[in-house]
């Protein structure tokens, strides 16, 4: 075997070349020569070695070799992830712990809530929501637990028509139509992607520490849970985005801007067979209409409120009844075919777009990264592109802080003109003044067509 390169995966040429020694011989294989004479005790330092590569070599006859594991000392040090931490069991972080584990990486995912839940009331899903889902494996079941809008359609308080899109014209021309299903059957249907006690719940994240290449999240309890990175999906008060660009003290909350208004939320046992998806825009106010699987009616209604005015309870939808007891069929009655105790209300905010997702190997997703106000009905959306770039980036380099450095520069843009155009779009339905709201709506009547399509078509292509 003199003066022969011993091949990878063959013990005996490696011992009889000095690569191998003592219990080394046969556990991991020392691939780089200033390291041939360190012992392996067991699992190595990380942060002192750099980058760690494991792959399984074939052995003779096609058998499993030994495992191989490639040390790389000098030069900056690299690791590639073997345990991934997600902080988040929502959408974005259900979604990115079932494509990082398709990767091949253990993922721990962290959430704060005692169990799946059923919060929430219901969302929109449009079509780069569908591509995204369909990398996942799941547009399928998510479409079989959601319906279909007639169109889209925007009307003024009174019902008269500023825009009307049928079906068939954004099949044709945008790639499909919005669907909308619970909150928690989409929560269900990503938590089906996980395998059986993947999520750790009760585990309440309060701080992220990065030790060179390591990174532990630290837990209200006082325990640590080690990973080499982090991915935040803890939503728009996230206290992983507080950890790495907050203020002392910011427990999530920070730098996030009050947009002036409320949105109370609901399903209605109401059945309306072909209506569209609608938004009717009224003096300071809004109301949205889409519907849902079994006979029922998703429905959302926005409203100027000071802050720190929103509160959700008993009264909530007397208030709304009142406030829109004159407005266009069928919004009343949508209305008194809710019940009480199922409304919700939240004070709506969102946060200028940061200029970095990430530090090291830690990364934001969804919410975490790029609240934006439920104007658009983009949220979830975004989260869920964001989660299948994310992998994609993690599964393109070995490199992990590049990775999450490519995954930010490809999403930001896109991400934060969700943001701004949902923050103007917000603002807009707060305007009050007669002429302002009829000079709102004549443009909105004036709106080309083609270039209405044009934007929703880039809005709902993603690939």
């Amino acid at each position: 075997m003199r003066g022969r390169r011993p091949r990878p995966g063959d013990p005996a040429a490696l011992r009889a070349h000095g690569h191998v020694h003592g219990a080394a011989a046969h556990g991991p294989v020392l691939r780089h020569r200033r390291l041939q004479h360190l012992p392996l005790p067991g699992r190595p330092d990380r942060r002192a070695l750099g980058r760690v590569r494991r792959r399984e070599d074939p052995g003779p006859a096609g058998r499993p070799g030994p495992r191989e594991l490639v040390l790389h000392v000098a030069g900056r040090a690299r690791v590639r992830a073997r345990r991934a931490l997600v902080v988040g069991a929502g959408p974005a972080g259900l979604a990115t712990a079932a494509l990082l584990r398709r990767a091949g990486l253990e993922v721990v995912l962290l959430e704060r809530a005692p169990d799946v839940g059923v919060a929430g009331t219901a969302l929109t899903l449009w079509p780069n929501a569908f591509s995204a889902l369909a990398v996942l494996d799941a547009d399928g079941p998510v479409r079989a637990r959601s319906a279909p809008a007639a169109g889209l359609a925007m009307r003024t308080a009174r019902g008269a028509t500023l825009l009307s899109l049928p079906a068939g014209v954004l099949d044709a021309r945008c790639g499909g139509n919005g669907r909308a299903l619970p909150r928690a059957a989409l929560l269900r249907a990503l938590h089906d992607l996980q395998p059986p006690d993947a999520i750790r719940f009760g585990a309440r994240c309060v701080g992220v520490r990065q030790d060179g290449p390591a990174v532990a999240a630290r837990l209200a309890d006082g325990t640590e849970v080690e990973g080499d990175l982090l991915i935040g999906a803890d939503g728009i008060r996230s206290r992983v985005r507080a950890a790495l660009f907050g203020a002392p003290g910011d427990t999530g909350g920070g730098d996030l801007r009050y947009l002036g208004h409320a949105v109370a939320r609901g399903v209605a046992a109401y059945a309306c067979p072909g209506h569209p998806a609608l938004l009717a825009l009224g003096p300071g106010r809004q109301f949205g209409l889409f519907p849902l699987p079994e006979g029922r009616m998703y429905w959302f209604a926005a409203f100027a409120v000071p802050e720190g005015g929103a509160r959700a309870g008993p009264s909530s939808l007397p208030f709304l009844q009142r406030h829109f007891a004159a407005w266009h069929d069928p919004v009343p009655a949508v209305l008194r075919s809710t019940d009480p105790a199922a409304v919700t209300v939240t004070a709506i905010h969102d946060r200028a777009p940061l200029r970095r997702w990430g530090r090291g190997v830690v990364a934001l997703v969804g919410d975490a990264a790029h609240p934006a106000a439920p104007a658009m009905g983009q949220g979830t959306c975004q989260a869920l592109e964001d989660a299948v770039v994310l992998a994609r980036a993690l599964g393109a380099t070995d490199d992990v802080p590049a990775a999450l450095r490519a995954y930010a520069a490809r999403r930001r843009r896109r991400a934060h003109a969700v943001t701004v155009q949902s923050h103007w779009m917000g603002r807009l339905g707060q305007w009050r003044a007669p002429v302002l709201c009829a000079v709102r709506d004549g443009l909105i009547r004036a709106t080309p067509r083609s270039a209405l399509l044009g934007a929703l078509r880039s809005s709902f292509t993603f690939d």
